[in-house]
């Protein structure tokens, strides 16, 4: 039968293994608030058991347990909810982005009551119709020349304000290439360790909590998606193509855009260019080549098609000088706009149809009725409507986009509570699994206690009865 030494290691092997579970409980408890940790357990199991032999048998009774041990650190994760999280995240991502760039859009473009591109139009026209009332006035040929320089000064502020936005989508963007290639490298090393620790037979459950938190911010930031191999490495790849395999990333590398002077384009580092399906590179992407680039095309036609009809008209009438053929406003879009030096002088400016006509102010009204002419969308639309066209399209963007930002995140902050529903970590279970485990704890050290007991017995006092 088995000795009481027997006992001694059974009582032993519980000690330890209730040790590990407190301690187990011990860094769920220290994590609590850590972002990305994932709760832990000891999964206990009963030790190999032996077979007791008897005096007159080589057979006991059956087998006896041996006690019980620590088979494994079980990691709580749940694939689905990380895949679906970061799929949603991503999105979420990519629309934030996107109401963001659309807020400072309208910002930039700024059309107030008072200092709105639209305004500084209407008076632009007002000074032409002024001016058709008295022909000669230098005064009022003065005026006009002052509005059309304010106008094209709020032109020129808003291509430049526009510009600019699109400029720092442009850092932004090279800025998230540095941050996916440093994650990459990242994720890589990772799937290094964590091989080589499961290699050796244990559990890398905290390098996976910082391997799926960096796999979080790849899904964020490029909407890429991992896919877990079986020996524990994982593959990541965004819109089909491989950014880590095993120990090896591919880095993003950017260039000089061939289509875009001084902007980036982004490629892999094999030539293929890059396409993100969502997050912030996307909604960057996006709002740097399409939606501010909408808004300087809506400018740039609203300005070229003020200069030409302006200049038709204006190079068809003759000033108190006798100019003709002269441009009223120089350039073809609203980053060029200028009032042409040809009127720098206001005598020049064109009211007449005819020469030596100082009282002549046909053109000056044909000018000022341009703002009634429907020059824009095809012939079905003035100046002044297309702009408040544009002006509301933006705003219906503005708030599209805000909804849509909005639904997504709610989906994504969705997606994170159920996952951390099962991940994170509660202090009240975590307290209850401590007294479960100091019980058991102090139960073990009462059994080796009284093996102790009895193993004194048989040393110390069998032998001595009768003396």
């Amino acid at each position: 039968m088995p000795s009481l030494l027997n006992g001694i290691n059974t009582a032993l092997q519980a000690l330890l293994a209730h040790q590990q579970s407190i301690q187990v409980t011990e860094h769920n408890v220290a994590n609590a608030n850590t972002p990305g940790y994932h709760r832990q357990e000891a999964i206990m199991a009963a030790q190999h058991p032996i077979t007791a032999p008897g005096w007159s048998s080589g057979v006991g009774p059956g087998q006896m347990g041996t006690g019980v041990a620590v088979d494994h650190i079980r990691r709580f994760n749940v694939a689905f909810l990380d895949s679906r999280f970061r799929r949603e995240s991503g999105e979420a991502a990519r629309w934030n982005v996107n109401q963001q760039v659309l807020q400072h859009a309208e910002a930039a473009l700024a059309e107030t009551s008072t200092d709105g591109l639209q305004f500084k139009l209407n008076d632009f026209w007002a000074n032409w119709q002024a001016l058709s009332t008295e022909p000669a006035n230098t005064v009022l040929r003065t005026e006009l020349h002052e509005q059309a320089n304010t106008v094209s000064d709020a032109f020129n502020r808003r291509a430049i304000e526009l510009g600019r936005l699109r400029e720092d989508q442009d850092l932004s963007i090279i800025d998230r290439v540095g941050e996916v290639n440093a994650v990459a490298d990242q994720v890589a090393a990772l799937n290094a360790q964590i091989a080589h620790v499961r290699s050796v037979g244990h559990a890398p459950n905290d390098l996976l909590d910082e391997r799926d938190r960096l796999l979080d911010r790849l899904g964020e930031l490029s909407g890429a998606v991992a896919h877990e191999q079986q020996n524990g490495e994982i593959m990541v790849s965004i819109n089909g193509h491989a950014l880590v395999v095993g120990t090896q990333s591919f880095d993003l590398e950017t260039a000089p855009d061939a289509f875009n002077a001084n902007l980036v384009a982004i490629n892999w580092n094999d030539g293929q260019s890059f396409s993100p399906p969502s997050g912030e590179l996307a909604g960057l992407l996006e709002a740097r080549d399409s939606t501010i680039v909408d808004q300087i095309n809506g400018l740039d036609s609203l300005a070229a098609a003020l200069i030409n009809r302006v200049n038709t008209l204006h190079q068809s009438g003759y000033g108190l000088n006798n100019n003709t053929g002269m441009d009223f406003f120089s350039g073809s879009d609203a980053m060029s706009l200028r009032v042409s030096s040809d009127v720098d002088n206001p005598a020049s400016i064109a009211t007449a149809a005819a020469a030596d006509s100082p009282g002549d102010s046909s053109i000056a009204q044909q000018i000022a009725e341009v703002q009634h002419e429907l020059l824009m969308n095809g012939g079905t639309a003035t100046l002044g409507q297309y702009y408040n066209q544009q002006a509301a399209s933006l705003g219906l963007n503005v708030q599209q986009a805000g909804q849509l930002a909005a639904d997504r995140q709610l989906v994504a902050d969705s997606m994170r509570f159920q996952r951390e529903s099962v991940t994170g970590v509660s202090l009240d279970e975590e307290a209850a699994k401590l007294v479960q485990s100091q019980k058991a704890y102090q139960a073990a050290v009462r059994m080796m206690t009284a093996i102790d007991e009895m193993l004194d017995q048989v040393i110390n006092r069998m032998g001595i009865v009768g003396r």
